[in-house]
């Protein structure tokens, strides 16, 4: 607050340095996530590319938000609704062979 009442611009630059600064520590986080999602896929018998798409899905969804919200931070309205669509079209496109191979899955099992 203090920054940003002296100087704007170098505001700016603090909240982006800071959301980077938490993404990065987050990712500690992600790390003990994803050896249980490991656990979970290998008791489920699951495929582990599922887990991949899944942990892809998850990390793009974060970093769109992030983005996001940095963008309207700056005062970018229009910028970050663009960032919103394209985050929400990737993770669409990442799961949209999971929900083909669920569908195809489904239709095995109708008589």
């Amino acid at each position: 607050m203090v920054v940003r009442s002296q100087q704007p611009e170098m505001a700016r630059i603090c909240a982006v340095a800071a959301g980077c600064i938490l993404l990065i520590s987050a990712l500690e986080s992600v790390e003990t996530l994803r050896g249980h999602l490991e656990r979970i896929v290998q008791l489920a018998g699951l495929k582990a590319e599922y887990l991949s798409t899944l942990m892809k899905t998850l990390g793009i969804s974060y970093v769109t938000e992030i983005a996001e919200e940095t963008c309207a931070d700056l005062g970018e309205s229009g910028l970050a609704a663009k960032v919103a669509l394209t985050g929400k079209l990737t993770v669409f496109a990442m799961a949209a062979p999971l929900l083909m191979e669920l569908l195809e899955t489904i239709l095995g099992l109708a008589p």
